[in-house]
């Protein structure tokens, strides 16, 4: 069958399941509370039970570790647990398949006399198989599945969520809590903030010093730890992003190793948080920590460099940026950092990454940045999201307001849902502020929320109301609800999440 046939054809499934409606067929068949709402939801008469006989059955081998997954976690909503096992499904089963057919995130769950559930590949599948979990039914020590036909995909691709481990330690616990409400929401990436002023928190091998200076004890992960988290998620269809914050809030690697990193010399201070990248030494220095973090982070298609608020005020002073201004003919310090700009994505490139960087660079100047970088607009100050779209530059909307949440400056689900993915807002507006808005664009690839500066404790109960509300804007913004619908479909999910985690507070830092 032909690509244009295959697309005619799931065509014609979607169109067929939006005619049927999308809602319950009647009142003992109500819909399941499913958060993001997916694109067609065909209810169909009575349930699937789940007995002492079913299994969740991987139709083939490379989606064995998904229905082991899938097993823990109906176990954990209902008590019950099914055998997970590779082979061919039979009525009473779940059926994890594989359909070339579909596309991309495209998903198919399909309950009758089973339990099917169809993607394009592991990611997919995973996507539909918490569409399942969160239509499950239990009660009574009993569980079952409403009868039903899901067809969906997602409108953004970019679907993320960033952690600040940096400025507040977290523990590997504690990230997979957040690892498993990502997964039942549909976040598909995690950002780890890996390294700012207070800590360096990834292990270097070649430059083991970095993480000798941290703020919080000393602490940092080890290559056990983070491959440890990697598996974790990755099983559960959550990508984990490294992210390595070069060349400004790199305090804890100046105080750690500063006659390498620190730009020094200059008046009338010293840059704390900057590094010289204009020394060559440096620059190997860093192309060998991006090598390093590629080489742990390997299931990530993305890199992200940090890139803003760079202290760079009397950099011009210092030798090594006098001679690289020199050598590439370049007029001052911004410039250089553009150089550098260009320098990084070519260092990520190299390693079979994609860069992202924030917006720290402006519009115009001499050295030109590439377009084939990503760009995450959060401040809407330094270069404004509609110039980044003009210019063709990728954009993901992570928007200071409503997005950004750091401890008790944060806005309310409320405010989220009512935000949309072309929306973006600087820090400071209020709720009747519409900001730049963008017209609907594929240059806008999805959002992300960013949580800076929490202690573990509160990164949990701050995200688990918020981060769904984002989810479901990036998901499917054209599903006609209103948030007191959203709320109550979440009400539910939520309950579902105190099951999936535990409920035990990490163990604060020391």
């Amino acid at each position: 069958m032909s690509p244009f046939s295959v697309a005619i054809r799931i065509g014609v499934v979607i169109l067929v399941l939006a005619v049927l409606g999308g809602m319950a067929r009647s009142a003992d068949d109500p819909a399941p509370n499913l958060v993001p709402w997916p694109g067609t939801v065909d209810m169909q008469s009575g349930t699937l039970p789940l007995t002492g006989d079913s299994r969740i059955v991987a139709a083939t081998a490379k989606l064995l570790p998904l229905a082991k997954v899938l097993s823990e976690e109906i176990a954990a909503v209902t008590g019950q647990r099914l055998a997970a096992v590779a082979g061919p499904a039979k009525a009473g089963d779940v059926s994890l398949e594989i359909d070339s057919q579909l596309r991309g995130e495209q998903y198919v769950v399909n309950v009758k006399d089973k339990a099917a559930v169809r993607g394009g590949d592991y990611a997919s599948v995973a996507l539909g198989s918490v569409t399942l979990l969160q239509a499950l039914r239990a009660e009574g020590g009993k569980a079952a599945l409403p009868r039903m036909i899901v067809a969906d995909q997602p409108k953004s691709d970019f679907r993320g969520l960033l952690v600040d481990v940096a400025r507040r330690y977290h523990s590997i616990e504690s990230l997979k809590q957040i690892v498993q409400l990502c997964r039942l929401y549909k976040i598909r990436y995690l950002q780890l903030h890996l390294t700012d002023d207070q800590s360096f928190m990834f292990p270097s091998k070649s430059y083991p010093l970095l993480a000798t200076r941290n703020e919080h004890g000393g602490k940092t992960y080890t290559i056990e730890q983070l491959r440890d988290l990697l598996a974790y998620a990755d099983a559960r269809n959550v990508t984990i992003i490294p992210e390595y914050e070069v060349p400004g809030h790199s305090a804890a690697a100046n105080r750690a190793m500063s006659d390498l990193f620190k730009i020094k010399g200059t008046k009338p201070y010293e840059h704390h948080a900057s590094i010289n990248f204009a020394k060559d030494d440096v620059m190997k220095a860093v192309e060998t920590i991006v090598g390093e973090m590629c080489e742990v982070f390997k299931s990530t298609p993305y890199f992200h460099i940090g890139g803003d608020e760079a202290d760079l005020a009397f950099a011009d002073q210092n030798e090594f940026f006098q001679a690289a201004e020199k050598k590439h003919n370049l007029p001052d310090r911004h410039e250089l950092y553009r150089l550098f700009v260009v320098r990084m994505n070519e260092i990520v490139k190299k390693n079979r990454k994609q860069m992202i960087v924030w917006e720290g660079f402006g519009r115009g100047g001499k050295v030109e940045i590439p377009r084939d970088i990503i760009v995450m607009a959060y401040e809407i100050r330094f270069y404004r999201p509609d110039d980044l779209v003009k210019d063709g530059y990728r954009v993901v909307n992570a928007s200071w307001t409503p997005l950004y949440v750091v401890n008790n400056n944060v806005r309310p689900p409320e405010e989220i849902y009512a935000w949309n993915l072309y929306q973006f807002k600087p820090f400071g507006a209020k709720p009747t502020d519409q900001g730049t808005i963008l017209p609907a664009n594929d240059l806008v690839i999805g959002a992300q929320m960013c949580a800076w500066e929490q202690p573990q404790q509160v990164e949990l109960p701050s995200l688990r109301s918020r981060l769904p509300a984002m989810s479901e804007r990036v998901w499917n913004p054209a599903a006609d609800k209103d948030f007191a619908d959203f709320r109550k479909r979440f009400d539910a999910t939520d309950k579902l999440l105190d099951k999936l985690v535990s409920t035990a507070e990490p163990a604060p830092a020391k």
